[in-house]
């Protein structure tokens, strides 16, 4: 009875849309009824059976073509990020192998969109939580706050940039139609499917070869615009996959332990022990008791900042903001000399560290202990894979004493050596690099003569220069993880907090009646 009184109520609205469709429809009818009396209906189905045999290939062709320029226009945001590790890459892959094996989602049927979030959120998350049952659920409350807030930032300025009239939809007019779809939406459906089947029965009855042709007709417009409106629901299908996957390695990464603002505070907090402004990235010093460390901070400095002496002076951790002219600034931090094993001080700095410049001298035979620490030390990195381990590069010194020793004519080509002294520095590069397991582009040879010009320090400099970006990379990744455990500061502040909070409420709370 409420839906009669509903259709009474609407009837205007009714006879609106029969005067609009029926013309259509009659055209569509008289249309066959000619072609059955004029005796082209059976060419017209002829024609209309082979034409649809030829959909059958060009559809397949369209979708073919349809998902590799849906690649293609989606080609940067597939890309990974710069910033993303061998972990987030990795999960990178699995998004871009989802996105490649979804279909189309369907215009009207959400239930695969929510499946393929669904796995999509699942598989990314099995990556960083191997080990968790509940692998999805592995993230904190202000964590997935923030994703909220960069979503809807990013939403909105999609939305103001996309939607005709964005910033005159009301919360209200959303309200109104779901409001009416809810109340007329089944009753409309209903009413649709029942006047459709009653009609094709009828329309059998009447005539069956007739109906057999517009049921073929009709299928085949059906298709038709499946077909056409594939190109874009391919495109909105590999979209909305690959941003999910993006936003959920931002999630289970430790992407969003910090915010911005956070971020830059706990930057400020890392590097308070320096003197002077913050230095953008933090460069340790690594090696064994007199390997030139400390002279090295000073060449590097252009002045004396550390004591350098032929007995080992470097006892304890020294840390100093190098400001030279014509290069970036760097925090350098000189450490006393490497024993036989990994002292915790020295991993107290590596876990700082944004960049290893290990110094290991040219005329030292024994390359052990050398070999030992960065052993120990790649071991560390492999055990914490969520960590973005620091770049190492390697300050070959002492390269002036190599043989022939009184031979010293800077400057000296080791690509391609034309001395005797060239193709003995180019000879201890080389051993260096098999003996500790690094690249050759990652060893620059340098000397630091007590009374002569320093060589070859503009190539430690340039080199230096192109880590920098992946030494802030693994910066901001150090801070991002220094943030996961609780800080007992922060607890007593919330707890404060929320104890005011409990307290205002039972003091201000009106007495019962």
């Amino acid at each position: 009875m409420k839906r009669i009184g509903a259709f009474r109520h609407y009837w205007p609205e009714a006879l609106l849309i029969l005067a609009i469709v029926l013309p259509w429809l009659s055209l569509l009818v008289l249309g066959m009824v000619w072609l059955w009396q004029s005796d082209h209906f059976w060419r017209w189905a002829l024609g209309a059976f082979i034409l649809g045999l030829l959909t059958w290939p060009l559809s397949w062709f369209v979708r073919r073509r349809a998902n590799a320029e849906a690649r293609l226009a989606l080609g940067e945001v597939a890309q990974p990020l710069a910033d993303w590790h061998v972990r987030e890459r990795d999960a990178w892959s699995d998004v871009l192998a989802i996105a490649d094996a979804t279909a189309p989602f369907s215009l009207l049927d959400i239930a695969p969109l929510l499946a393929s979030a669904q796995a999509t959120v699942e598989a990314v998350a099995r990556h960083f939580h191997p080990q968790a049952q509940d692998a999805w659920a592995q993230f904190s409350l202000p964590e997935v706050l923030l994703l909220a807030e960069r979503v809807s930032r990013d939403v909105r300025r999609e939305a103001l940039t996309q939607i005709p009239g964005v910033r005159a939809l009301r919360l209200s007019h959303l309200i109104w139609i779901h409001r009416q779809h809810e109340r007329y939406g089944a009753l409309a459906w209903t009413g649709w499917h029942a006047s459709s089947v009653l009609w094709r029965a009828v329309r059998a009855v009447l005539n069956p070869v007739r109906a057999a042709g517009q049921e073929a007709s009709g299928a085949l417009v059906d298709k038709a615009v499946t077909v056409l409106s594939y190109r874009v629901r391919a495109f909105a299908t590999r979209l909305l996959v690959l941003e999910i996957g993006r936003a959920a390695i931002e999630l289970y990464s430790g992407r969003l332990k910090l915010s911005d603002a956070e971020l830059r505070a706990a930057r400020a907090r890392d590097l308070a022990a320096v003197e002077g402004p913050i230095a953008p990235v933090r460069i340790v010093l690594i090696g064994q008791v007199s390997a030139g460390k400390s002279s090295l901070v000073n060449a590097l400095a252009q002045e004396s900042r550390s004591a350098v002496s032929p007995v080992p002076t470097t006892a304890r951790v020294a840390e100093y903001l190098l400001e030279a002219e014509g290069q970036p600034a760097v925090s350098v931090v000189d450490m006393p000399g490497l024993c036989d094993r990994l002292e915790p001080d020295v991993l107290s700095q590596v876990e700082r560290a944004d960049l290893i410049l290990w110094v290991a001298s040219a005329v030292q035979p024994a390359r052990g202990p050398d070999r030992k620490i960065l052993d120990a030390l790649r071991a560390w990195a492999a055990a914490h894979p969520a960590r973005r381990p620091p770049p190492i590069l390697l300050a070959l010194t002492h390269v002036d004493e190599l043989r022939p020793a009184a031979e010293w004519a800077p400057p000296y080509d080791i690509a391609v050596p034309a001395t005797s002294k060239a193709r003995a520095m180019r000879d201890a590069v080389e051993a260096v690099a098999r003996t500790l397991d690094l690249s050759i582009d990652s060893i620059v040879p340098i000397a630091m003569p007590p009374d002569g010009k320093p060589y070859n320090l503009d190539a430690l400099w340039a080199r230096l220069a192109l880590e920098l970006e992946e030494a802030k990379l693994v910066q901001l990744d150090r801070l991002r993880h220094g943030q996961q455990t609780m800080s007992l500061r922060e607890l007593a502040s919330q707890l404060g907090q929320a104890g005011r909070f409990i307290l205002k409420g039972v003091v201000t709370r009106p007495p019962t009646a």
